[in-house]
């Protein structure tokens, strides 16, 4: 008996252990066509209809696919202008080209005010395939930004669609 007590603490422990000690996780959509990106350790990922999000404090990376293909350019522009309407002190930081699930894409950051009140930090990115728009939104509050972008980063650079066939 003592020794299926000992069996069962060890296995208690492990679980309340390993996710402090936690691995990053590899996520693959079962939609199809598929995609893959990397979920850091402590990023919890929800489902969405348009993709998925992943979030840590007040840190995100929302993706999401688009059933038709926008350039890039485009698609900033239209999302900077959403952007620029909803957030006080609105300014852009830096934009420029990407590479992004292998693809040529653009990105923009952005801080401001958001409807929540608290400053914060959003970086936009966003590509086609010739087959679908990929856009991944990814940001913090201002005071979290720097402890996440490590993680974001990851996120962004590990984003990698299905082959187009």
């Amino acid at each position: 008996m003592l020794h299926l007590v000992l069996a069962f603490l060890l296995t208690v422990a492990s679980v309340t252990v390993s996710p402090a000690l936690g691995e990053d996780k590899s996520y693959r959509d079962p939609r199809q066509p598929s995609f893959t990106l990397l979920v850091p350790n402590g990023w919890a990922l929800t489902r969405t209809e348009q993709g998925v999000n992943l979030t840590n404090g007040t840190g995100y990376a929302q993706l999401g696919v688009l059933g038709d293909t926008q350039q890039p350019g485009a698609m900033l522009v239209q999302v900077r202008t959403q952007i620029e309407q909803q957030y006080k002190n609105f300014r852009e930081i830096d934009s420029g080209g990407s590479r992004f699930g292998g693809q040529k894409g653009l990105y923009g950051v952005y801080s401001g005010i958001p409807p929540s009140g608290v400053n914060s930090i959003m970086k936009v990115v966003t590509m086609n395939n010739s087959q679908f728009t990929y856009i991944l939104f990814m940001g913090a509050h201002t005071d979290e930004y720097d402890r996440l972008k490590r993680d974001m980063d990851r996120i962004e650079s590990s984003f990698s669609p299905d082959p187009v066939r």
